[in-house]
């Protein structure tokens, strides 16, 4: 087990002419190729048995990442720290990493035995000396010699022999044992998931890296799989790096969420803070399901938020840092179970019902805002399943002023209210 630092990592790929003839032109002009940069400035610290997780939408530079660490992409700069090593230079095979993959990458003429032992004899067979190579392979040609016999009188190596009860310890854990002489054709998705993350689990290396080992599950098998994961990390207690776009998985998962978005971090934290104090609109945004709405209103006073649907006024807290923004308009930022549905008046916002989805233990409405000039912001909310709408119902919303959040327009940051301290009694 060990910590993994990430130092000011860059990445960039050589950008593609789109057509050859540009290519040559540029050539013969003693043109440089640009590059199209895909991370960063990433700095990042995964302690020691950590189990955290990168989130974000696709092609926001999480699995080129992921990749970096494993040593199957090169940085254009930065640098990589697994324990007290700096791997920057190192192959793949001497990082002491696992990764498992969102495609299985099992051999499928193997059985699921031959595929859990295979990290195994090859991590052997790549640092030894003359002395031990010649070893296996004279224990090799026994094995190749008796394998005419019965089992029982086959020749197996001291080394065959570790790595048979490694291969068994493995497969008792993830409940593989009746599955070891079968070939990958022969499991189901659950199963090959769980061969995959065994073949990681029987290196026994200083970090695992999971690049959405999910996404193939459907969705019960994904759920039973998420809990064996965690359940499993926090029994081995090793680092783990775990990259998903489900944001559902990164909050039930990990120990610590890193959001990234177009090759940058946006934020990293607990999946509660991330939560209730996103540090930007994307991440507010990104994370919660429904996702979080967005509303333009204006600064009239310190503590006055004006929209043509209400007012807000907001608490102490407030008035310092909306000051600067007398006058301006901010986005308001209102989660979809922080809304509450009341009488239709002129003190609350005035929708219209467009879509209900009933999900039996909760129901989720979205409504447009009505009497508005431009055009009507959608606006999604969660509501108890004993409320009955209907489509085209109207409603009206009211809003917590204790629960909403504020982001500057031009920049997208979160606006934290100062926090009044309340005085004891001596």
């Amino acid at each position: 087990m060990a910590q993994v630092v990430l130092e000011d990592i860059y990445k960039s790929f050589p950008a593609q002419q789109s057509q050859s003839r540009q290519a040559d032109e540029d050539e013969k002009l003693g043109a440089t190729a640009q590059s199209a940069s895909v991370l960063r400035r990433i700095n990042l610290t995964i302690a020691d048995g950590e189990f955290m997780v990168l989130v974000g939408p696709s092609g926001c530079g999480k699995s080129t990442l992921l990749r970096l660490i494993a040593g199957l992409e090169t940085l254009t700069g930065g640098n990589i720290w697994v324990g007290d090593r700096k791997v920057n230079d190192l192959p793949p095979k001497a990082r002491d990493c696992a990764m498992v993959f969102q495609s299985y990458a099992l051999y499928p003429h193997m059985t699921v035995y031959d595929n859990l032992a295979f990290g195994l004899r090859r991590t052997q067979s790549g640092f030894e000396s003359p002395v031990q190579r010649l070893q296996r392979q004279l224990a090799a040609l026994e094995v190749a010699v008796t394998r005419p016999f019965p089992k029982a009188m086959r020749y197996q190596s001291v080394q065959e022999r570790r790595i048979a009860q490694r291969v068994s310890e493995v497969a008792q854990m993830l409940e593989l044992e009746p599955l070891l002489g079968r070939l990958p054709k022969q499991l189901s998705g659950g199963q090959k998931q769980r061969v995959a993350l065994g073949r990681a689990m029987a290196r026994n290396p200083q970090v695992f890296l999971m690049d959405e080992p999910l996404s193939n599950l459907d969705a019960k098998l994904r759920s039973q799989t998420r809990a064996q994961i965690v359940k499993l990390q926090r029994q081995l207690g090793t680092t783990t790096i775990y990259v998903t776009h489900d944001q559902t998985e990164a909050m039930t998962m990990g120990d610590r969420i890193a959001v990234m978005n177009g090759g940058q971090i946006q934020q990293i934290a607990a999946p509660l803070e991330l939560y209730d104090r996103p540090a930007n609109q994307f991440v507010a945004a990104f994370i919660g399901s429904p996702p979080m709405n967005f509303l333009t209103v204006q600064v009239k006073s310190p503590r006055v938020l004006w929209h043509p649907h209400f007012q807000l006024c907001l608490a102490e807290g407030w008035h310092q840092v909306l000051a600067p923004y007398q006058g301006q308009s901010l986005t308001l930022g209102v989660r979809p179970e922080h809304v509450q549905v009341v009488a239709e008046s002129e003190r609350h916002l005035r929708v219209q019902v467009e879509l209900i989805e009933a999900l039996g233990h909760e129901t989720y409405v979205t409504v447009a805002l009505a009497d508005l000039d431009e055009p009507a912001p959608r606006f999604n909310i969660r509501v108890a399943p004993t409320l009955r709408v209907s489509i085209a119902d109207p409603l009206g919303l009211s809003l917590n002023p204790e629960t909403i959040h504020l982001f500057d327009p031009q920049t997208g940051e979160a606006l934290q209210p100062l926090r009044t301290s309340v005085p004891t009694s001596p």
